[in-house]
Parts: C-alpha cells; structure tokens; sequence
C-alpha cells in the first residue's frame, strides 16, 4: 500500500497561523503510531483558494473540497468554515461546494 503525505511550510499570513494551530493528531495505527494533520475545515478552506489561484479548472481541487465536506460533514465547524471564508474571500466557492456536497447541484 502507497499512502501519499503534503508537507506544508508555515506561511506568513494570520490564517496561515490559524490553521497550525487547529492540527490534530490521528492515530494511524492501533499499535498507536500518530500523524499531525491538519484539521478538515482548513482543508476545505485552503482548497478553493488553490482551485481559484489556478483560474478555477483544477476538477482534483474541486474533488477533494466536495469529498472533505461530505466525510467530515457532521464534524466540521460551520461557522469557522464561513468566518474564513469570508475572511478569504472564497465564499462564494465555499457556498457552491457545500450545495455540491449535499447533492443540490450537479458537478461541474
């Protein structure tokens, strides 16, 4: 089994230190082996502003936002998730993925 890890650096934006701070760890094992990841909110939330800096074509960004919200649904923090966005100024992107996610709109 192949399992693929980004590695991120710190970058120097207030969101950028906001969403280091909100990583977990996830024990990977049951010997008790754990990962640091970063929290499904903040996937959601760095997605769309990768997915517009590419000039809104990359399907595997869209993907990704769309299969995060709909695994981690019930567990995610909406209002984080709207705060930043809006602070991000993606959400408008946010809003079409949630619709996206709860089957109310056709993939595009």
């Amino acid at each position: 089994m192949v399992t693929k890890i980004d590695i991120f650096a710190l970058g120097p934006s207030r969101y950028d230190e906001i969403e280091f701070g909100r990583r977990r760890k996830v024990r990977v094992r049951t010997s008790g082996e754990e990962l640091v990841v970063k929290a499904p909110e903040d996937t959601v939330l760095r997605k769309p502003l990768w997915y517009r800096e590419g000039g809104g074509v990359s399907s595997k960004q869209w993907r990704d936002i769309i299969e995060v919200l709909r695994v981690s649904g019930a567990e995610i923090d909406h209002r984080y998730l709207i705060t930043w966005a809006e602070k991000l100024g993606v959400d408008d992107l946010l809003t079409r993925a949630q619709d996206e996610a709860a089957g109310e709109l056709d993939p595009q």
